[in-house]
């Protein structure tokens, strides 16, 4: 009987399988039914693996495989080990169900040295030297599943899991927690695995054991790990931190950007949780006043986790550091100027008779703020005039506009009263879009001829954020060509910038280069942006550009450049980072070339300042 070897040589760093034919051997398949060697189904694990990598560099023969795993082992280790094949079965199919995602093949390939003192490692789907495999490699020497046989490797699958869940690569925690993170995994899998004396054997190991990270005399496992598992669900707890942080946390391209703070970890933790653990972090790490503020701090970068905490926030008078002009249907009799023109409307005084008054109402009236860039209200106040309760507003509406034009309501109040004289009242409601006009539409006061008001204040109670945040709706976007449809056409430059991903700006005749600019009316520090390929056409998609920044429009610096680009998907949204120091009220996006195709399209350019 004949069988086929597959053996993989790294060439130049290229794959090369070569097929040999050689008589059935059975001192290199000990153990392994001819039906596995010659009857392998499309796509199985290869025979053989020339491995070279980490300072090893042997050849190893498969040994085992299923949808889970597939096991190798090198020449030294004994055939008759066959513990591992079922071992690392169940365990990469607890990992895979519960524990995300790790690329298109999910396969664990795991390759066994019979040499005690050989080095252990771990590789990921990330990592080109293995072939992008997820992979451990190890000494296989114990002829049981018991002890440091299996802890070892349990280690090792838990660093792949934390280098690799849900498609990002590296680990944010490590420089925090280095290994600590091995020791609740490894509980976590033998009790998955019905391992119950193992896992009480690692459990009695790990309360006893202290290092000095980030502080001496802590227990990681003990007063950190444990208790969450216990009290927050989990191993659901555990995958759910890998969860939230691919989804909240910084990623350039497909690695985590930086490292974390202790804050940092416990802030996501929390998320993980949907519980504060602060109290937990006292505990378990003394949580001193830089761990505080580093807390502080994620809350305010990353306010959308889902726990119960009150972000530090501040209140912007928007009339105020927004600039606003005021616009109204019907002046005062004496202009905008006069005693009672418009113009008190924003003056900032509501005491005495400083207020704006109208006659003839009711009519179709309204009040509107202007501002030369958008801006982002989501709380306003009205005080009441000095005098005539019937001259208060009692019904009204307030619409938001990015052009003028078209209007979008935001709030309404019906039946509404003041108590008193030059009284303020402030509304709330929910906005996360910035623009340009603010309008009031009074559709009733409270039954005079005539309609008052002390003072109008547009407000935003804003998050105190840290780091880069998306600043692109506070922009004016212009383009050096538009849409031959129009700027307002469905695939005009502002849909570029409009925040919907579904939609896109495209160029006919694409000549390079063609340029799209965001204006700011103040100074921003941008230190890193992202773009959103389209719907379709790939050969559209930018693939080499610059990014410039000025302050007057005119005179531009380069600060940062790209070529080669591609995205793998429609739809897609890559994120860029790199090294700014200076603010600039200008970004100008110059693409200098496409992926061949006449046309040019882009979903999305988002800019983000510190």
């Amino acid at each position: 009987m004949k069988k086929i070897i597959y053996t993989v040589f790294y060439t130049l760093g290229a794959l090369l399988l070569f097929q040999a034919c050689a008589e059935d051997d059975s001192a290199l398949v000990t153990g392994e039914p001819d039906s596995v060697v010659n009857n392998d189904p499309e796509g199985s694990p290869l025979r053989g693996l020339s491995e070279s990598w980490n300072g090893h560099d042997e050849d190893v023969l498969r040994q085992y495989f299923d949808v889970s795993a597939a096991v190798y082992y090198d020449p030294e280790v004994d055939r008759s080990i066959e513990w591992p094949f079922s071992f690392f079965s169940d365990s990469w199919a607890y990992v895979v169900e519960n524990y995300g995602t790790y690329g298109q093949n999910s396969l664990l390939y795991v390759v066994g040295h019979g040499e005690a003192d050989k080095s252990s490692f771990f590789k990921t789907h990330f990592e080109e030297d293995a072939e992008n495999r997820s992979l451990i490699d190890h000494p296989i020497t114990a002829s049981s599943p018991t002890g440091a046989a299996i802890d070892e490797p349990a280690a090792l699958m838990a660093k792949v899991v934390e280098h690799s869940s849900n498609g990002v690569h590296k680990s944010p925690a490590e420089a925090i927690w280095q290994d600590k993170f091995t020791e609740i995994f490894t509980y976590d899998l033998y009790l998955k695995l019905g391992l119950e004396s193992e896992a009480e054997r690692v459990k009695a190991e790990f309360l006893e054991t202290s290092v000095d990270f980030p502080k001496a005399d802590t227990y990681w496992f003990r007063d950190w790990f444990l208790p969450i598992y216990e009290n927050y669900n989990g191993s659901v707890t555990l995958s759910n931190f890998f969860k939230v942080l691919s989804t909240h946390y910084p990623i350039n391209d497909t690695d985590y950007a930086k490292d974390m703070t202790l804050g940092e970890l416990v802030h996501f933790f929390s998320g993980a949780t949907g519980a504060d653990l602060e109290p937990l972090a006292l505990e378990a790490f003394g949580f001193d006043d830089q761990n505080q503020q580093e807390l502080l701090i994620a809350r305010g970068r990353f306010p959308n986790l889902n726990y119960p905490f009150v972000p530090a926030s501040e209140l912007i008078d928007v009339t105020s550091e927004g600039l606003a002009t005021i616009e109204v249907s019907k002046d005062n009799n004496g202009g905008p100027t006069a005693a009672e023109g418009s113009l008190k409307l924003i003056d900032n005084i509501t005491e005495g008779n400083n207020k704006f008054l109208t006659g003839g109402f009711p009519q179709d009236f309204y009040m509107q703020q202007n501002f030369d860039f958008p801006v982002m209200v989501n709380r306003y106040s009205l005080t009441s005039g000095n005098d005539v309760p019937g001259r208060d507003l009692k019904d009204w509406k307030l619409l938001g506009s990015k052009d003028g034009v078209e209007f979008e309501e935001l709030h309404s109040v019906s039946d509404e009263t003041f108590a008193s004289r030059n009284l303020t009242k402030n509304y709330e409601f929910e906005n996360s879009t910035a623009y340009r006009h603010y309008r009031i539409v009074v559709e009733a006061n409270n039954g005079d001829g005539n309609l008052q008001l002390s003072e109008w204040r547009l407000l935003n109670l804003k998050l105190i954020t840290f780091g880069p945040q998306d600043i692109t709706d506070f922009a004016n976007t212009s383009v050096s060509r538009e849409n031959r449809n129009g700027a307002t056409s469905n695939e005009a430059s502002f849909r570029v910038t409009d925040g919907d991903t579904s939609t896109k700006f495209l160029l006919f005749n694409f000549n390079n280069p063609e340029w799209i600019q965001q204006e700011f009316q103040n100074p921003q520090r941008v230190t890193q942006y992202s773009l959103t390929s389209a719907n379709d056409a790939p050969g559209r998609d930018p693939v080499e550009w610059t990014l410039s920044g000025s302050n007057d429009g005119t005179t531009f610096t380069e600060i940062d450049s790209r070529s080669g680009q591609s995205w793998s998907s429609r739809g897609q949204t890559r994120t860029f980072l790199f090294t700014n120091e200076t603010s600039y009220k200008y970004y100008r996006l110059e693409i200098l070339a496409n992926g061949g195709d006449g046309l040019f399209q882009l979903a999305e350019w988002r800019l983000f300042a510190e």
